[in-house]
């Protein structure tokens, strides 16, 4: 009986110092102070810190929304048509598995050496109906587009709030 006692206190002593623990680091995190004191807890804290990606400004708490960015591509037909398609399209940002997938799109658009070959050869399986010959990826970020535009009947993906760059290209396989 005495031993479960002291199990229980144990746990709970643990669990209080994990929450301590925790609570300086995010709030060491962000700060951007310079004194020995704080300098200390960093090297403390940072392998804590980079270990759970904790290392913030403090911007984390009230972030500036930026601009959005999406991939698209471009697929050319046997006969010569291109059919264009936003990768985005049928994402459901309710889902967290539209986050996965607009990470490993704009992978695409990040480090096109890296992944832009087997995204291509996907696309290219994927709407094998279409008979595709090549592929091009594009990146299209998003300009200011505010409430009046919106009451003008403009969307946030016309072309005039958007600036289209060409990624990369490829021929697909057969």
């Amino acid at each position: 009986m005495m031993a479960k006692v002291w199990r229980e206190r144990l746990t709970y002593a643990a669990m209080s110092l994990f929450v301590a623990w925790h609570t300086l680091a995010m709030v060491v995190a962000p700060a951007t102070g310079t004194t020995d004191v704080m300098r200390g807890l960093r090297v403390v804290l940072q392998p804590y810190l980079d270990l759970f990606e904790l290392d913030n400004d403090w911007d984390f708490f009230a972030p500036e929304v930026g601009k959005d960015s999406i991939l698209r591509y471009v697929i050319k037909d046997a006969a010569g048509v291109e059919h264009s398609f936003d990768t985005d399209a049928n994402l459901n940002w309710f889902q967290p598995s539209s986050i996965w997938f607009r990470a490993w799109y704009l992978a695409v658009v990040n480090s096109p050496d890296d992944f832009a070959e087997e995204f291509a050869a996907l696309f290219c399986r994927e709407h094998a109906e279409l008979h595709p010959v090549a592929i091009a990826f594009f990146e299209v970020e998003e300009k200011d587009y505010g409430p009046l535009d919106r009451l003008r009947g403009k969307r946030p993906k016309d072309a005039e709030f958007v600036t289209v760059t060409e990624v990369k290209s490829f021929e697909c396989p057969r």
